[in-house]
């Protein structure tokens, strides 16, 4: 009788606490959790990355993300030919096709190496495998209240996080692992009250210099569930 008190007792006390949680301690600790050291900041990542969609073939490509010095460089090769974007810290933009600069603008704009492209991708990159610790970012808005729900049958805590109107205007719930803090995946809005948007499952680790970074990321649409496609993670060094 005692030990079941006992065990009831320990049962209640995990969930209250589950429950009781801040968002910006979950954050805290989920950041604990995938960058112990506090790496994110001041660290090169170099990763291969294969993206595979229903209609279109595997498409390889090689992304340097090295927040020390602020560079950004994604290389993809696409119709035979290599093309590679660069932002730099003053966030300038180059490229190369074939290893040589675009002729023209036209040739540029023809092959889609466009400054644009080139932030946006910086952007992308940055921001999914920065993750949980982008969430600390300047204009990120983290809700108090930490929900425990479902999430593709698993339990997790959910963590609501909007932007200010500059930043961005989607609505993000991530979702943690309640014993490990880690991300489990992650689901956003245009506009939450027709279902609209994507969520994001993540399977499987990169531990690399004392960072565990998501290796696999799938895509689908919030309202059918339709897969739209997967990021492998095939390959992750990290340097101080």
């Amino acid at each position: 009788m005692k030990k079941a008190l006992c065990l009831l007792f320990l049962l209640s006390y995990f969930s209250v606490t589950a429950q009781e949680i801040s968002g910006e301690e979950l954050l805290n600790r989920s950041i604990a959790f995938h960058d112990p050291d506090g790496k994110w900041g001041k660290v090169r990542m170099d990763l291969v990355i294969h993206m595979e969609t229903p209609t279109r073939p595997m498409r390889p490509s090689r992304v340097m993300i090295d927040n020390k010095n602020g560079i950004f460089e994604l290389r993809q090769i696409t119709g035979g030919r290599e093309k590679v974007w660069m932002v730099d810290a003053r966030d300038t933009c180059s490229f190369l096709v074939d290893y040589r600069a675009p002729l023209s603008k036209v040739e540029a704009d023809s092959l889609n190496l466009t400054n644009y492209r080139a932030r946006r991708m910086r952007d992308y990159y940055t921001y999914l495998y920065g993750l949980p610790m982008k969430l600390k970012d300047t204009g990120t808005k983290i809700d108090s209240q930490v929900k425990k729900t479902d999430f593709l049958g698993k339990e997790v805590l959910a963590l609501k996080v909007t932007y200010d109107e500059e930043v961005g205007k989607d609505t993000w719930y991530f979702y943690f692992n309640p014993n490990t803090y880690a991300m489990e995946g992650y689901r956003f809005y245009h506009d939450e009250s027709i279902n609209d948007g994507e969520y994001i499952t993540l399977e499987g680790m990169m531990i690399k210099n004392g960072m565990r970074i998501p290796r696999d990321r799938s895509w689908y649409v919030n309202k059918d569930g339709r897969l739209l496609g997967v990021d492998y993670l095939k390959s992750m060094e990290v340097k101080n």
